[in-house]
């Protein structure tokens, strides 16, 4: 009787670690694709931290934005040497670096609060770029509608440089 007992709770404990085994196999590829996934982005993003500390003269870096319209630029925020808050512009070239005061310009909240007030369904991206050999905060939103939208505002003063609705 107890050899029967026992030999019914025997797959009971096989059943058991094989579902552990799967989940542990299934949890384990998951990490490794968004690992892989997220690899690209993360060394652009360490390109551009080098590049901005090293033609920007950054010294610590805060956030990481990164455009592509037209061109692709990567755009860092941080202080520089005299501990002044600073974005550095890197195109993806990494030449002709552009390094602006965040205090000479809208902040990326002043941005998106001009954003929110056309009250979008849901704002994508908002980051520093360069539009027309400009500096500009480019945001892409969707509408209401759930289409998409871009709108360009000028660095320096807010004025809206281009409005794409409805693509």
């Amino acid at each position: 009787m107890r050899q029967q007992y026992q030999q019914r709770r025997r797959p009971r404990h096989w059943v058991l670690l094989s579902i552990l085994v799967v989940i542990l196999v299934l949890l384990l590829s998951g990490g490794y694709v968004i690992s892989k996934a997220s690899k690209p982005l993360s060394q652009m993003q360490t390109h551009a931290e080098t590049v901005a500390k090293k033609s920007g003269h950054l010294t610590s870096t805060s956030d990481f934005y990164w455009t592509n319209l037209n061109t692709t630029y990567y755009t860092v925020a941080g202080k520089n040497k005299a501990q002044q808050a600073v974005y550095a512009i890197v195109p993806k070239t990494g030449n002709d670096v552009t390094v602006l005061k965040q205090s000479e310009g809208l902040s990326r909240n002043t941005v998106l609060e001009q954003v929110w007030k056309r009250n979008p369904k849901k704002v994508l991206a908002a980051a520093l770029s360069i539009f027309n050999g400009k500096p500009a905060w480019q945001v892409s939103y969707l509408n209401q509608s759930g289409k998409l939208c871009y709108l360009t505002f000028q660095y320096s003063n807010g004025k809206i440089l281009q409005q794409i609705s409805n693509i």
